[in-house]
């Protein structure tokens, strides 16, 4: 049942689903059978001044790539597209006309294969792309380029919140050069990890 399963699927829009066509399986989409995601609003309700996104609106998942259908909020007092999305945990490519976001699970898992297992960002996105035509059966367009903009994105805003920017009054566009940089803890450190009086000790060879 087509309205079954866009209202199961309201809170989990990033799943891929077949349909019976009378003799078998064949790949779907929610957004085919109409599901729209309603962002600046609480899940499954309605928004008075509903705007839809680009027609082609794409969302990168753990699970692999998917298009789906957006409703931005276009009330008054609603705040900008790329806050809707953020607020909804996906990364939008870009803050102005967002047609492409990256989920919060999607940057984390690969931020976990990149620091682990050095997986470059090409075979991670390689490994999304094989699991979406397993599933889909079509050739997807390119999103690397996009993929890995918005890593380095989201690797940056994370260097900066380990560094304590939000809390300073000039905020990430006052980072010096190298302010962000981890001290090596195995490196002589005066007043950090060498003793008081360590310029005072006399050479000697061990």
């Amino acid at each position: 049942c087509k309205t079954c399963m866009v209202n199961v699927h309201k809170q989990l829009p990033l799943h891929f689903i077949e349909c019976w066509n009378g003799k078998f399986f064949e790949p779907s989409s929610l957004k085919e059978l109409g599901l729209r995601v309603q962002l600046g609003h609480k899940p499954c309700s309605r928004c008075p001044n509903p705007l839809a996104s680009h027609h082609d609106f794409t969302v990168l998942h753990t699970n692999g790539v998917h298009h789906v259908g957006i409703n931005f909020c276009s009330c008054p007092h609603a705040s900008p597209h790329y806050i809707q999305l953020l607020c909804a945990m996906w990364f939008p490519a870009t803050p102005i006309n967002p047609q492409t976001a990256v989920t919060f699970s999607c940057l984390r898992q690969f931020q976990h294969f990149n620091c682990l297992g050095k997986l470059p960002a090409y075979e991670y996105y390689r490994g999304l792309d094989i699991m979406t035509t397993s599933c889909q059966r079509v050739p997807l367009k390119e999103r690397y380029r996009v993929f890995l903009r918005t890593v380095l994105e989201w690797q940056h805003l994370k260097m900066c919140k380990r560094g304590g920017r939000g809390h300073a009054v000039s905020g990430i566009k006052g980072t010096a050069p190298g302010e962000l940089a981890l001290d090596c803890p195995a490196c002589p450190h005066p007043e950090k990890n060498l003793p008081p009086m360590w310029k005072d000790v006399e050479a000697t060879l061990a």
